[in-house]
């Protein structure tokens, strides 16, 4: 979590994250989510709200980085409501931490200026045309998104003073010569010694079991054995996709569609215009403007007067160039002014807007085409296709809906209405779900009480996969302690491996109790080591993790212990003789050090935010 704060908080991925928010918005064409909805809050931090769309962007924006993560893996691991619980327990969790960074930044009084802020913003690719910051562009963007440039800046300025906060923090961690060194020598250590494994699997038929055993185990571990709610349902699924195979459209029908259609591949004339900006908040702001309009007439370079007068700083740094437009993209009064122009160097009277008094010059123009048929008609035909999916989808769904809520007791006639058929599953859990039943939609549905009780049809239930559904419960079994006859053989197991590897760890007490008598029985089974490094794969990762454990004796006695391995086996190991690494500060000890660093900031960091949710008052709401 630290980590994924940490990283967040840096410029560049801060860059990247606010881009893909605004693209999001801005091809979804959900601007109004941003800036308008709900105002319901999931936690309030020391009297701060985060509110629920604040939450929403950020686990879309996780989910999106997961399934980019997974690839194909990501729908079977996101029908695991429990896996997609602690993402969404995550997220709110990072935010809550977001805004503790702010508060303890602001109240420190660390500030961004606003230079600072717009220096990052000229960073963002999504902003530049021809490798230079597009102003047309950028506030194109923002207005698709739901944002203000103000509201935007805002979102940037708070993001940027997180990471200086974070910067500071991190910044001042550092490693010792002698840590650094000692790390080295442990790594560069070679040591030497024995081992004797007993495998637990060689005494599991010794092991004896009594049935107060097994019945005082199922007591004691009751709720390991809990059977988890089941249900088995039958259902009709209407999917997007099965339509979309079924449709033919012919060359004639793709060629009318296109002609109804023509205006969408038409290109409108576009424009390329500057413009001088004096903003209604200018004192003697129309005088202002008349004064620059005067000088343009004197003769003065259009590029000069625009840098000397526009409050437009991002385009009067261009010479007042705003790229290019087509109709309708401006406000009202500065379009019919631009597109009035006749000729390329013309430039306009002053032109009042919402934003201020503009001058506009023309300084480029291209016509507007229409695009042939042969070179769009893949596009059209996909374009139709998507239509008569559409409208199929959405009569079938009505057909659905309706016969199934006619006769709510069964499931057959709605499934011959739309040509599809009655499915039934087994029974199942919620965590154990068939893959179209899978979507926390549809399960929370399948699992209601009213459902349940009812056993009649359900409501239509559309999924975020293009699918609709009905389903009806047929059976129900509620969450119960398992009866010991079905778990008796899963505690027999349990109980023997245990059993098992207690004798083996027993076996290796009396081994290493030889060992230490200078018995030579033994000699023959011993493993022995001989210089190995940490690393060495050529024997069992545990014995060597061990081997790396134990403390020397500091005399010529072997220090030795017995030690259970991850795999219920037990071993005695000797250590026998320690060879130090010959370490000194060169290049790979500069990679110890920035590891040293990097891990003592993360601790650093996250001890900094523990204390900071200590000791402030967060509330939150059920997600």
């Amino acid at each position: 979590m630290l980590e994924r704060i940490r990283e967040g908080s840096q410029s560049f991925a801060a860059k990247a994250v606010l881009v893909l928010i605004i693209l999001t918005f801005a091809l979804a064409g959900v601007g109004s989510y941003v800036t308008g909805g709900s105002d319901a809050t999931v936690a309030e931090v020391n009297g701060e709200a985060i509110t629920q769309p604040a939450y929403e962007r950020a686990y879309e924006n996780e989910r999106n980085r997961l399934q980019e993560q997974f690839g194909d893996m990501f729908d079977a691991i996101s029908s695991d409501p429990g896996y997609m619980r602690s993402v969404r327990a995550g997220v709110l969790n990072q935010l809550i931490e977001q805004e503790l960074l702010l508060q303890y930044a602001r109240d420190k009084g660390m500030r961004i200026s606003a230079d600072q802020v717009k220096a990052e913003i000229r960073q963002i690719s999504a902003f530049r045309s021809a490798g230079q910051f597009d102003n047309d562009v950028y506030l194109m963007a923002l207005r698709n998104a739901g944002y203000t440039p103000e509201s935007f800046a805002k979102l940037m300025q708070d993001d940027l003073l997180r990471n200086q906060l974070i910067q500071a923090l991190a910044g001042s961690e550092f490693a010792l010569d002698s840590e650094v060194l000692a790390l080295l020598r442990l790594q560069q250590q070679k040591r030497s010694g024995g081992y004797l494994i007993a495998r637990n699997d060689d005494y599991r038929d010794d092991v004896e079991l009594s049935e107060s055993e097994i019945n005082d185990y199922y007591q004691q571990n009751s709720s390991s054995f809990q059977a988890p709610e089941r249900i088995q349902v039958a259902y009709v699924e209407l999917s997007r996709a099965d339509i979309v195979s079924s449709i033919e459209v012919s060359e004639e029908q793709v060629r009318d569609y296109y002609e109804q259609r023509i205006d969408q591949y038409r290109t409108e004339e576009e424009r390329r215009v500057s413009h001088i900006l004096v903003e209604h908040a200018t004192e003697n702001a129309e005088q202002k403007a008349e004064q620059a309009l005067a000088e343009l007439e004197a003769g003065t370079d259009f590029a000069d007067v625009a840098q000397q007068y526009s409050d437009d700083t991002f385009s009067a740094e261009l010479g007042g160039d705003l790229d290019w437009i087509e109709q309708g993209m401006m406000d009202a009064a500065f379009d019919e002014a631009a597109f009035a122009l006749e000729a390329v160097g013309d430039t306009s009277a002053i032109v009042e807007t919402t934003f201020g008094y503009h001058i506009i010059k023309l300084t480029d123009l291209r016509a507007g085409s229409v695009t042939p048929f042969d070179e769009v008609k893949d596009d059209v035909r996909a374009q139709l296709v998507e239509q008569q999916v559409e409208d199929q989808y959405f009569e079938l769904q009505q057909q659905l809906a309706e016969v199934s809520f006619e006769q709510p007791d069964t499931l057959e006639p709605a499934a011959d209405a739309i040509d599809e058929q009655v499915r039934r599953t087994d029974l199942f859990s919620r965590e154990r779900a068939p893959t179209p039943l899978s979507d926390d939609v549809v399960l929370n549905t399948i699992f209601s009480q009213q459902l349940i009780d009812e056993r009649l049809n359900s409501d239509i239930i559309e999924t975020s996969d293009d699918r609709s559904l009905v389903v009806r419960v047929l059976e129900h079994e509620p969450a119960h302690t398992r009866a010991l006859a079905e778990v008796r053989e899963q505690i027999e197991q349990q109980l023997r491996t245990e059993k098992a590897q207690q004798m083996a760890m027993e076996q290796a007490q009396q081994w290493q109790q030889q060992w230490l008598d200078g018995s030579s029985e033994l000699d023959q089974q011993v493993v022995w080591i001989d210089d190995i490094a940490m690393s060495n794969q050529q024997h069992p990762r545990g014995i060597v993790q061990n081997l790396y454990q134990i403390a020397p004796t500091g005399t010529e006695q072997p220090a030795m212990e017995a030690v259970a391995l991850a795999n219920g086996d037990a071993a005695v190991i000797a250590l026998t003789a320690v060879t130090e690494g010959n370490a000194e500060l060169g290049e790979q000890a500069q990679q110890i050090r920035e590891q040293l660093t990097d891990r003592q900031a993360q601790v650093l960091l996250q001890a900094f935010i523990d204390t900071l949710k200590k000791d402030a008052e967060i509330t939150r709401q059920e997600i």
